[in-house]
């Protein structure tokens, strides 16, 4: 084997996978109901990065408003082919969807990105899987990301809940490596240190399997539906003493 076709591969692992191996990695990005649009990075773009969009399609990363955002911040992927018209994508029977799909000619990914002053992008997260807690939008890709740096966790979900605030609190399901106990306390000050403080957990619930599809991505909605029970450790609660830095 000499080249493995990744999506979303975690920038810390990238090139400690390529060298152990002695493969090289492309990363993609695509979907089949993305309006024609397929982005690679060949080894041509920083770690990391998916890459840059072909110069024959037009694109932009937007707020929730519809306003493009700034160089560096984090918005909607949406983009506009010539080539594939004002129909880009279209549900089988099911016009409110692809009205939802395409506002003013624009193909709305439902992803989140940003991208470097070079133009080249950095998938952050779903729009349905991020979280917004404390005026500041979250990836739970990221918290993922660090969690699972811990060396007691397997896999991490993370996924918001309502908050008696308004918005969301973060709140994750773990599973254990096989043989491993975990002491959540410890895994707090982990996230204190490597994750901003309106992004560390406030629900850590242990799980001993996290749901996957097929293709291996984790479900999300049934751990949503679940929320914070009498069983869900409570950080604020539980760990009183931690405090974030702002």
């Amino acid at each position: 084997m000499r080249l493995v076709i990744s999506a979303a591969c975690p920038a810390n692992l990238w090139e400690a996978f390529e060298k152990r191996f002695n493969v090289k990695i492309w990363e993609a990005y695509g979907a089949v109901d993305g309006g024609g649009v397929l982005i690679f990075n060949f080894g041509n773009a920083p770690v990391g990065s998916v890459g840059k969009i072909g110069p024959n399609i037009q694109w932009k990363l937007v707020d929730d408003g519809g306003n493009e955002v700034p160089q560096g911040e984090v918005g909607e992927l949406i983009t506009r082919s010539p080539e594939a018209g004002p129909r880009a994508v279209e549900y089988y029977k099911n016009p409110e969807a692809s009205e939802k799909k395409i506002k003013g000619g624009w193909v709305h990914s439902g992803d989140f990105f940003y991208a470097d002053k070079d133009g080249n992008l950095y998938f952050m997260d779903r729009k349905t899987d991020s979280m917004r807690r404390r005026g500041e939008n979250i990836s739970s890709f990221e918290v993922e990301n660090i969690v699972e740096k811990h060396t007691d966790v397997a896999v991490c979900a993370a996924y918001g809940v309502p908050s008696e605030l308004g918005e969301d609190e973060v709140m994750i399901a773990i599973q254990l490596k096989e043989g491993r106990t975990i002491d959540l306390r410890d895994l707090m000050r982990h996230c204190a240190d490597n994750l901003a403080y309106f992004m560390v957990p406030r629900y850590v619930d242990i799980v001993d399997e996290i749901p996957r599809t097929e293709t291996l991505r984790i479900i999300k909605t049934d751990l949503k539906k679940k929320g914070v029970t009498e069983k869900t450790w409570d950080r604020e609660k539980e760990m009183p003493e931690l405090k974030l830095k702002q």
